[in-house]
């Protein structure tokens, strides 16, 4: 079943904030939250964390899936408003958000939805200022905040260098980012191999053999039991048709990769509106794959 990620998913298991911008909390004797959507959504997440936890100070960490502006964003947010949360990602999360150069480009995508949602947050701050990783992840390395739910780090670089799963063996439960692809409005998968197609295929072929009855995708849905079991499967066999496309398109015209771009971006984002991205990061990932194909990544 494909269901909207809101509310109660499994024992202990919470989806928070709205389908579009999820996070996931875990409670188990420690609370923990991953993911943390764009900036916007702080008031939101820390509203919900209040009526499922009676006080926000109990939840000790925020564990990133990756650094991109739509899941780090309300980080700082919870930061300044949760003393004491540690932040959790992969070691190269953590230098990227080192960089100037991120954290502008954190900002400047963040600020594109801020204005749209303004009425959301009122005078809150809200700011992406910085965000220090506290605790740098290690691939296969176990967290464990008791109650039985503990959870692996799987490293599943290709949508970025620095993407990870986490795997709740309990629940059978894997929360990917997007480093399984997205549905657009017509569920179909949308790979998102910005970093690295090879590296993206080699995690989806590394998270075939888990055992799962859910799987929490980055934004709108969660899927259980077949649709869940089938599911890494159908994104590796839509990620090599992608790819494919993108070769046939790329010998089309000459290897021209911009003229490659704006004929998937018409074909997939003009003229059929399936797809659920704003229009600015959408272009942006359209043209990381295209450029991770063309140069063999």
């Amino acid at each position: 079943m494909i269901i909207e990620s809101r509310g109660l998913l499994a024992d202990g298991l919470h989806a928070i904030g709205g389908p579009h911008l999820p996070a996931y909390l875990l409670i188990g004797e420690t609370p923990v939250l991953f993911d943390a959507g764009m900036t916007f959504m702080g008031p939101a997440y820390r509203k919900d964390l209040q009526a499922l936890l009676g006080d926000v100070g109990k939840l000790c960490c925020l564990y990133l899936t990756h650094a991109h502006f739509d899941h780090c964003g309300a980080g700082p947010y919870l930061k300044r408003n949760i003393p004491g949360l540690k932040i959790g990602a992969h070691r190269l999360a953590a230098e990227t958000l080192r960089k100037t150069s991120a954290v502008e480009l954190i900002r400047s995508l963040s600020r594109d939805c801020e204005e749209l949602y303004r009425d959301r947050v009122g005078r809150e701050d809200i700011s992406f200022d910085s965000l220090d990783v506290d605790i740098p992840l290690e691939d296969e390395a176990e967290v464990d905040p008791g109650g039985g739910l503990a959870f692996r780090v799987i490293a599943t670089p290709g949508h970025t260098r620095d993407s990870v799963c986490y795997y709740i063996p309990r629940l059978k439960a894997l929360i990917t980012g997007e480093a399984v692809g997205v549905f657009d409005r017509n569920f179909t998968i949308q790979p998102e191999f910005l970093a690295s197609y090879r590296d993206y295929v080699a995690s989806l072929e590394k998270l075939l053999p888990l055992d799962l009855d859910l799987i929490m995708m980055s934004h709108y849905y969660t899927l259980t039991g077949e649709d869940a079991r089938g599911y890494v499967a159908r994104s590796l066999e839509r990620t090599k048709v992608f790819r494919e496309r993108i070769e046939r398109y790329l010998d089309a015209c000459g290897g021209d990769r911009d003229a490659v771009v704006r004929r998937i971006h018409r074909e997939d984002y003009l003229d059929t509106a399936a797809n659920l991205q704003e229009e600015r990061p959408y272009l942006i990932n359209l043209q990381a794959k295209v450029r991770a194909v063309a140069e063999g990544k």
